[in-house]
């Protein structure tokens, strides 16, 4: 049996099955996790590099797993059609670089489409795009890998435009809860604190500064109250 990182663990643990979809699926550890453990019957595990797919190929092969583990070139979701995706997984990217693959596919918007997201980095886009797109997100789970904290976040598509305050877009559901969240929150509110403090000595881009500013003023407030 093939143990997870403690991040694709989270982000596996947010998954319901059916026919999933796993993007940038480098060595095909997480889709070899859902075969074994059950919770999919069938996997489609996609990647834009040639490279990754035979790194992939070996762990499905080394696990006898080649039946229930397609493996496709991809860019992003390109290749994929809206039949074989009753959820889609995008780990170990950058957020933008999220948005960019979920914004190229229309057909994500329709009802019940599943989503499970890990960015690296700016979590904030990844839920203002969901929520702004119509997509209710019903879970963030956070998880310490190392020396890191990372957030996974599930939504599922219900064609509510949802426009949350920016206090939201940088710490989701995630202010008040405790341990590795806490952190997670923590180390968010310091970078949006440096983002504003720079941007304020530069003069620059001022409706970024008032974004970030709000969000810092609402997780302020939350503390105190709190």
């Amino acid at each position: 049996m093939l143990t997870l990182s403690p991040r694709l663990h989270c982000a596996a643990s947010l998954l319901q099955g059916g026919r999933t979809v796993d993007i940038g699926t480098d060595h095909a550890f997480l889709p070899v996790y859902l075969i074994q453990n059950g919770k999919c019957e069938h996997v489609l595990a996609c990647d834009i590099g040639l490279q990754p797919l035979k790194n992939a190929k070996k762990t499905i092969v080394r696990f006898g797993l080649s039946s229930a583990i397609e493996l496709r070139l991809s860019d992003g979701l390109q290749n994929v059609q809206p039949d074989e995706a009753d959820e889609i997984c995008i780990c170990g990217m950058g957020g933008t670089l999220i948005v960019d693959i979920l914004s190229a596919i229309d057909w994500i918007r329709r009802p019940g489409q599943r989503l499970v997201l890990q960015p690296m980095t700016h979590a904030d886009d990844v839920r203002e795009f969901l929520c702004r797109s119509g997509f209710s997100i019903t879970r963030e789970m956070c998880m310490r890998d190392g020396k890191r904290v990372y957030c996974c976040i599930a939504a599922v598509y219900d064609g509510n435009v949802d426009v949350r305050t920016p206090g939201y877009w940088y710490f989701g559901t995630l202010m008040g809860e405790k341990g590795d969240a806490s952190q997670f929150v923590k180390r968010e509110y310091t970078r949006i604190k440096k983002a504003e403090a720079a941007l304020a000595v530069s003069g620059r881009r001022p409706r970024e500064r008032e974004r970030l500013r709000l969000a810092i003023d609402e997780f302020e407030r939350f503390m105190n109250d709190g």
